[in-house]
């Protein structure tokens, strides 16, 4: 009896020191995907955000130019109104994709054992200030 315990023992070490390792090698890849994945979302939201704001800067700048020539308040307000509306789409384009990217990394991260977490960041897009929300890690 003791003999078939020490067997099952030993069989059982043996076991664990064949398949422990790759198990932890599995682990730390895991968790060295889900860091690099973050992390390259976190690239393409700074990538989209300097799009924005470029993109937003010069709709500004035409908006600021065509007001300095407009006498009429009916076409500044028009042209205002114009204005304040594309600015939107850029905004709403802006947020509505970096949440659904964030969201979709964060649940990839989690599927891998990484926890993370939206970071909200005040971003400026011409003259408004608008919540963006790249990955910050809370733990793995």
């Amino acid at each position: 009896m003791l003999k078939k315990s020490i067997s099952v023992l030993l069989l059982s070490f043996i076991m664990a020191l064949a398949f422990g390792p790759n198990v932890f090698a599995s682990e730390v890849e895991d968790t060295e995907k889900a860091y690099q994945m973050i992390e390259e979302t976190n690239a393409e939201i700074a990538e989209m955000i300097e799009i924005a704001q470029d993109v937003a800067n010069e709709l500004q700048q035409d908006y600021l130019e065509d007001m300095e020539t407009i006498a009429d308040e009916t076409m500044a307000a028009q042209r205002t109104e114009q204005y304040n509306s594309e600015l939107d789409v850029i905004i709403n384009i802006l947020y509505e994709t970096t949440l659904q990217m964030t969201q979709d990394t964060i649940a990839e991260a989690e599927k891998l054992g990484v926890y993370a977490q939206c970071e909200w960041i005040l971003v400026d897009i011409a003259d408004r200030q608008v919540w963006i929300d790249p990955i910050r890690v809370v733990g793995s």
